[in-house]
């Protein structure tokens, strides 16, 4: 059963501390149960009241609309690999708790997108997936090479990859997968090997995301791992563009897509819309910057007074980011925007994407620079769904100790300073 949070219903019986027993009959254990069990017309919702006693309340969704709860939230299946890149296993001691947590849950699968590597799946687990359709699903793989993605994962005796893949995509369920690229480990010849027995699987498996391996400052006790350097991201993307070549001819797609960081360490230029072929695999940061790129610029607009603003952003992004802002905004009089590119030093200078910096490296970056701005843009992806950075700070931590207003932007200019620049114009 599920415990309520929050309700936006006409029934006054039904409050937040009760739980959510069953539904028509059928026992509600988590989230995908009511979301499988709530689609009905009408409904008959079992309640266990916060006294103990039992209630049965009748709902008609087709006159009161899909019904609105909210839960506690669900304990979540925890990965027990020990993988060789494993991000969690790098971080620094000291943050909060729910960051050292290894989720391995197909459930966030399918609901957020959560990659799972399929290693803790029961018999129960998969009739569930089939039964529900639970798709789609996105896969870790890393190597379809079975004694190397055991030494990846850092687990003997794995259920083999290919039966398990297989025995869904047979159910209907679509795939989307995922490599970590650690050179010298699954690149080269064991990548192509990788994608080419995935490709086999095409369409119901329709995407692998290659995407380089991140390495923190916090590696003691942990394997050696290369980093993805300029030279290697030329490597990995000149083979897999060979392999997009032969696939395109092979089932009309590219099938296989580098993740973004490759094309900027390697110096080449973000690739066209079209070449990612809807994109399947873009919350894995495979597409973002060609997304950022074709985004709508902002109309003529003239400011009734000069306004300044600081954009941050990682050091990845340190000399492509000015000039797409440049393209955006060029139309705005009296705007100023500059780029405060943030040296993580909460994770180690290695780490250059904008999404893991911490609250307290933006300030200092900020505060060095002695910044006069009427406004702080951060990052879109840089906070949690309660609005923190990794360290626990928050915009509005950094805007007190600033003096300045902060505002999270998201991936579009245009979305993100619209409503900044409507206040002045």
């Amino acid at each position: 059963m599920l415990k309520i949070s929050k309700c936006e219903i006409y029934e006054p019986q039904l409050e937040p501390g009760d739980c959510l027993v069953a539904i028509n009959g059928n026992p509600i254990n988590d989230l995908l149960d009511f979301k499988y069990h709530s689609t009905d017309d009408f409904l008959k919702l079992q309640i266990r009241k916060r006294d103990g006693s039992e209630e049965e309340i009748e709902y008609d969704a087709s006159e009161f609309g899909p019904l609105e709860l909210e839960f506690e939230p669900d304990p979540i299946k925890k990965c027990r690999n020990k993988c060789i890149f494993c991000f969690i296993h790098q971080l620094p001691g000291g943050l909060r708790k729910s960051l050292y947590l290894k989720d391995e849950d197909y459930r966030q699968s399918f609901l957020h997108g959560n990659y799972i590597t399929l290693t803790n799946l029961s018999e129960a687990d998969f009739e569930r997936i089939i039964e529900m359709h639970l798709s789609p699903l996105y896969i870790s793989v890393h190597s379809t090479d079975e004694k190397l993605r055991e030494y990846m994962l850092g687990k003997k005796n794995l259920p083999p990859l290919r039966p398990q893949l297989t025995r869904l995509i047979s159910a209907g369920i679509d795939l989307h997968t995922q490599v970590v690229l650690c050179p010298g480990i699954n690149d080269k010849i064991h990548l192509e090997r990788t994608v080419t027995d995935l490709s086999r699987m095409y369409p119901h498996l329709s995407s692998v995301a290659v995407v380089p391996v991140g390495l923190t400052a916090h590696r003691k006790y942990l394997p050696e791992l290369d980093p993805v350097t300029p030279a290697t991201a030329v490597s990995a993307l000149d083979q897999i563009e060979k392999m997009q070549s032969a696939f395109q001819k092979r089932l009309d797609c590219r099938f296989v897509y580098p993740a973004d960081e490759f094309f900027i360490l390697a110096k080449r230029e973000i690739p066209s819309r079209g070449y990612y072929d809807g994109f399947p695999q873009i919350e894995d940061g495979v597409g973002m910057l060609r997304q950022l790129l074709s985004s709508r610029k902002l109309p003529a607009i003239h400011l009734t007074r000069k306004l300044r603003a600081v954009v941050v952003t990682g050091m990845l992004m340190e000399k492509l980011l000015p000039q797409v802002l440049a393209q955006k905004l060029e139309r705005i009089e009296n705007f100023d925007i500059d780029v405060s590119a943030v040296e993580n030093k909460l994770l180690g200078n290695s780490i250059t994407v904008s999404g893991l910096l911490g609250g307290e490296d933006i300030y200092r970056n900020l505060k060095k620079q002695k910044c006069c701005y009427d406004v702080i843009l951060l990052p879109p992806n840089c906070l949690n769904s309660e609005g923190k950075f990794l360290d626990d700070w928050t915009p509005e931590d950094i805007s007190a100790k600033l003096n300045i207003p902060v505002v999270a932007g998201c991936y579009s200019p245009y979305t993100t300073c619209m409503p900044i620049l409507r206040r002045y114009s």
